[in-house]
């Protein structure tokens, strides 16, 4: 496990490298962004203690998300630019991608860990399997409940920012999602 768990830091150097390398093509930089989502998803969810430990959960958000969003924004607001509607779209298209794994994220987290929110659906009313922390689940080591929670949360704040910028482009939107977060607070 020690192994996997050291191969799985330098994959994810690896591939966070990539991704600032500026002679890599935008599709290559895409993979390695993808690469590294499912990397560190998976880290939180076989072993969230050592995740949290190794704050996995603030480098997937600064590295596969705060950094693009931040670029893309960047050249949005750059009125000289000729490329700045095709900017526009693409930073919609990347803060719904990024409001889907933090959703789907979340989802799996409340599954895996048997955590309740209020507004979720559980996995096994929609016909889905759970996959509980000692479900024979590939090696899940069960974290403290507190983790649990601390990692909900995060993937709650973080749909919050992205439902903020959201709310630029797609007026309405925010108020809807505020209430949905502020109702669904892990207890």
């Amino acid at each position: 496990s020690c192994s996997l768990v050291v191969l799985t830091s330098r994959q994810a150097e690896a591939l966070k490298a990539d991704m600032t390398d500026s002679k890599l093509a935008a599709a290559e930089a895409w993979t390695s962004r993808q690469a590294l989502q499912d990397l560190y998803q998976k880290m939180l969810v076989t072993d969230l203690e050592y995740a949290l430990d190794k704050k996995v959960e603030q480098d997937l958000w600064n590295h596969a998300f705060k950094n693009q969003i931040t670029t893309l924004q960047s050249q949005a607001k750059n009125r000289a630019n000729p490329n700045r509607s095709e900017v526009q779209a693409n930073l919609s298209l990347f803060l719904e991608a990024a409001s889907g794994f933090y959703t789907q994220l979340l989802q799996e987290l409340c599954s895996v860990f048997n955590v309740d929110l209020p507004c979720r659906v559980k996995s096994s009313r929609l016909g889905i399997i759970s996959n509980g922390p000692n479900s024979g689940g590939g090696g899940i080591v069960t974290p403290q409940p507190s983790s649990c929670s601390y990692i909900c949360q995060h993937c709650l704040v973080h749909l919050g920012d992205i439902g903020e910028e959201e709310e630029r482009h797609r007026p309405g939107r925010l108020i809807a999602l505020g209430k949905w977060i502020a109702d669904n607070q892990p207890g």
